[in-house]
């Protein structure tokens, strides 16, 4: 038995949080074939000291996309055994429906707003909370008259993620995590260990890892290691 049939499913929603619906839904008419997550690291491009070529340094993770293709049809010939047809087929709006119902649910302006709305979308396990990045959609068979008939969406939709969740996830200014970073002109190693760290303080130990004699004549271009700080070690080491 390989079990109930179940549809891809989209539900707008008016807030980051997805607490608030629009009252707008799509249910696929067929359900992807198939369909791709996208997981991209975003790096910087930085120039190492006194030469021409760029280094990448690690900036953050991107939010995943996730891509696919929605299949439309009016004419009844996809609709499963026993299962109930879309509201649109043997109508004389032939997709029409359909499409903007999709628009609706995951691209259309919500004065309320004043943005388009945030979309969860859920088939099985996949439960992907996110916002359209883009609807391309093309129109493939059509009536004597013109209406369209058949048609497939190719879209793709951007993960979204709420601040607090977001900062948690990463941890980017965590002392835990270890940065690699390029000495920019102004740039004094308690300010740095501040943007890093939270903490000034800390410079001392930044200084003695990257073995500097004189912490306050940086270079710009000078290439510095923030390693993994405990705290309380570095107190402890203190004279």
């Amino acid at each position: 038995m390989l079990g109930e049939l179940v549809k891809m499913k989209l539900t707008g929603y008016h807030d980051v949080g997805f607490k608030e619906r629009t009252g707008e839904e799509y249910t696929a008419v067929v359900n992807p074939e198939t369909y791709t997550l996208n997981y991209e690291i975003q790096a910087n491009q930085e120039s190492a000291g006194g030469t021409s070529a760029n280094q990448s340094t690690f900036n953050k993770i991107a939010p995943r996309k996730l891509e696919f293709e929605f299949l439309f049809d009016s004419t009844g010939a996809l609709t499963p055994t026993g299962a109930a047809p879309p509201r649109s087929v043997g109508t004389s709006e032939g997709v029409w429906e359909q499409v903007e119902q999709l628009k609706k649910t995951s691209f259309d302006f919500i004065g309320e707003t004043h943005q388009p709305p945030y979309v969860e979308l859920a088939w099985g396990k996949l439960i992907f909370k996110c916002k359209t990045e883009k609807i391309n959609i093309t129109y493939k068979l059509f009536k004597p008259d013109g209406t369209p008939v058949r048609a497939i969406a190719r879209v793709s939709f951007v993960e979204v993620i709420n601040d607090e969740l977001r900062s948690k996830k990463e941890k980017t200014a965590s002392p835990d995590l270890t940065h690699l970073r390029t000495v920019q002109e102004g740039d004094t190693l308690p300010l740095m260990c501040h943007r890093i760290y939270g903490d000034s303080t800390l410079y001392r130990e930044v200084a003695r890892v990257n073995k500097l004699v004189n912490f306050r004549k940086l270079v710009a271009g000078q290439r510095l290691f923030f390693p993994p700080i405990d705290k309380q070690q570095t107190v402890n080491r203190k004279p």
